[in-house]
């Protein structure tokens, strides 16, 4: 009894570690897809990452990019699932995470020829938020600096110029 106990534990534990690695698995790296073009287009992949930028809507469907971190890449879906995200990336934000399944197109007739992906599924992994920038010290001195450089060159010009208005 104790070693049946014993096998259905660790067949459960088995099991759970590779229900969870075979979804991460099946997602695709965006640098992975641009670099294999050839060897992706026309299939369906999975892609995750953050929603960049802003949605742009074209009536029944819109454009967002997903950044995972590699690379970035357009994707075509319908703007109603565009409307799930509430925040996209940008210097002052972390955009939601996306996890989008669809065709690769390395040519999309559809789009001039652009690199695309044409959704047919998109979750919400994570909601995004507001990233509040960190003033280092660094980032202080600096500024202070190139302030004073600025200052600086800006005296010596026009020192210059007065000098050879004088000349004239």
């Amino acid at each position: 009894m104790h070693n049946i106990c014993k096998t259905l534990i660790i067949m459960f534990l088995l099991i759970i570690a590779f229900a969870g690695s075979s979804s991460a698995a099946n997602i695709t790296k965006i640098d992975n897809l641009i670099n294999n073009m050839e060897q992706f287009d026309g299939k369906v992949v999975n892609i995750e990452g953050e929603a960049i930028g802003e949605a742009m809507n074209r009536g029944r469907y819109s454009w967002i990019n997903v950044n995972d971190g590699t690379n970035a890449i357009g994707i075509w879906l319908e703007s109603s699932d565009a409307a799930k995200i509430t925040s996209f990336g940008d210097y002052k934000h972390i955009g939601d995470t996306v996890r989008i399944s669809g065709v690769f197109s390395k040519n999309s007739l559809k789009h001039s020829g652009e690199v695309e992906i044409a959704c047919s599924s998109l979750t919400i992994v994570q909601k995004g938020h507001f990233e509040k920038e960190q003033l280092t010290h660094i980032k202080i001195f600096s500024a202070t600096l190139l302030f004073c450089l600025a200052l600086m060159f800006s005296y010596i010009y026009a020192r210059a110029i007065q000098k050879n208005k004088s000349n004239n």
